[in-house]
């Protein structure tokens, strides 16, 4: 092998710079040259990417956190819609069950004025005595019947006129027995449900 020239050697050597072969070296490994105004390592690098993808997850949570709570108010919104629509809805069947009970029970009232009447007559006498208890009898059911479903019966006789429970249709000459403002006979009984009247009494009233 032949001797290398040292002229050119010297030369060559002579013609190297560090400082080009570190910043080629450095441009080769991604990074900033020695002596950059801002250098930058892979490490630094790595830690910016970190920073960068912690805010971008942080802005995600918030948007997402957002998100959950205008579901939440709608959910919430929701089920006081549907409770308020429940509330309704429970409100108007019962009060379609009580109109309706109430017209059933209306339209057995005239029955139990026939029982009643027939009660009176057949308490004069003339007739078996089994025949007027079981008058009597039917005509105890019926009130029972008709208590069952929140219906009672209001005693008018000798009561005092009251306007709330009773219709005047008549009037009678007051007596010592009866002094005015009596009612003094009951052509229809009256009868209540709950605190509210379902028929007043139909009356015959003594007056001076």
């Amino acid at each position: 092998m032949p001797d290398e020239d040292p002229d050119r050697i010297d030369s060559a050597e002579s013609n190297f710079d560090a400082a080009e072969a570190a910043a080629e070296f450095a441009a080769a490994m991604g990074e900033e040259p020695l002596g950059s105004e801002a250098p930058t390592t892979g490490s630094d690098k790595y830690t910016a990417l970190l920073e960068e993808e912690v805010e971008s997850l942080k802005a995600l949570l918030a948007e997402n956190e957002h998100k959950l709570l205008a579901a939440q108010n709608k959910a919430t919104s929701a089920a006081a819609e549907v409770d308020r629509a429940r509330t309704r809805i429970e409100a108007s069947a019962a009060s379609t069950i009580e109109r309706k009970r109430r017209s059933v029970l209306s339209s057995f009232l005239d029955v139990a004025d026939a029982v009643d009447r027939a009660v009176d007559a057949l308490a004069s006498g003339g007739v078996a005595p089994a025949l007027a208890q079981g008058v009597a009898a039917v005509q105890s059911e019926l009130r029972a019947v008709f208590s069952r479903n929140g219906a009672r019966h209001r005693p008018a006789l000798g009561q005092p006129f009251d306007p709330a429970h009773h219709e005047a249709i008549a009037t009678a000459p007051a007596t010592a027995d009866s002094p005015a403002g009596t009612i003094t006979a009951v052509l229809g009984e009256g009868y209540d449900i709950g605190d509210e009247t379902l028929r007043a009494a139909r009356v015959v009233v003594a007056k001076d």
